[in-house]
């Protein structure tokens, strides 16, 4: 069946997997652009006076670009060239404390770090939300001077420092999370790369599109746009040739109909 022109009328998902192990690396299904560009370099052949007698046709080259409207982290590892890891990390936290001189005062969490000098900064906050007066940890409490327990995260103020008085500190916790380091020695990775949209004809036949990347090289810079938007997500990948078994292919265009059958395998 000879499929008629069709109108790509729904950008689904990009999905990647291993070049060479096929592993199912991530998917990108919050696309809000995607793009395929084809360059290729004409050289004019000439004769006399500059006349043109042929072109040579050379360097055909691939490129595929999008935005992602999510932080992929799989798209992230292969941007960096680095892979996430869980466990024990450092973080540095704002915390607001409010001064209880019935109760006592105390940090949210634990503030980790050289003994003796566990919070990075404590501060009187100002009733317009600045910062005011910095306080100073030591052994003991005094004027401009606080004391830290770790163990019970309690904080030893002067008595200049009166019931209800705002306080911001900074310092460090120790906790579990996933991390990935940027390492500087490490760099974008390939993968084979499936895009998959939805298409229709004149005549309202539903289609599904899928491009193959046999080998998609990723470009390690992007952008996290952030601010009044959402963060988005963005990539560049160049196709290249050489694949096993897909030596002079930079992409497939494959078009079928929703409700194609199976064809058996011979």
């Amino acid at each position: 069946m000879i499929i008629n022109d069709i109108t790509i009328t729904s950008l689904d998902t990009i999905t990647c997997f291993g070049v060479t192990s096929g592993e199912y690396l991530f998917t990108l299904d919050e696309l809000q652009s995607a793009s395929i560009a084809q360059s290729q370099e004409v050289v004019d052949i000439t004769g006399r006076q500059g006349r043109r007698l042929n072109s040579l046709k050379r360097n055909k080259a691939v490129t595929i670009s999008g935005q992602n409207g999510m932080v992929s982290h799989g798209l992230l590892e292969l941007q960096t060239g680095s892979n996430f890891t869980n466990g024990a990390t450092k973080v540095m936290w704002t915390d607001y404390i409010t001064v209880d001189t019935t109760n006592g005062t105390k940090t949210a969490y634990v503030a980790v770090g050289t003994a003796g000098s566990e919070i990075i900064g404590l501060y009187v906050q100002n009733s317009n939300g600045t910062l005011g007066t910095k306080l100073v940890q030591d052994s003991s409490a005094s004027a401009g001077k606080f004391a830290y327990n770790p163990t019970t995260k309690f904080l030893t103020l002067h008595t200049d420092i009166t019931n209800g008085t705002k306080l911001v500190a900074y310092y460090k916790r120790n906790i579990t999370a996933n991390v990935l380091e940027d390492s500087a020695s490490k760099y974008s990775g390939k993968c084979a790369m499936y895009i998959d949209a939805t298409g229709e004809d004149k005549c309202a036949n539903i289609y599904h599109v899928q491009i193959y990347v046999p080998k998609a090289d990723f470009n390690g810079d992007f952008t996290f746009d952030m601010g009044d938007n959402q963060a988005v997500h963005s990539f560049e990948a160049n196709a290249l040739a050489g694949t096993c078994g897909n030596v002079d292919e930079f992409f497939s265009y494959t078009v079928f109909a929703e409700n194609t059958a199976d064809t058996p395998v011979t």
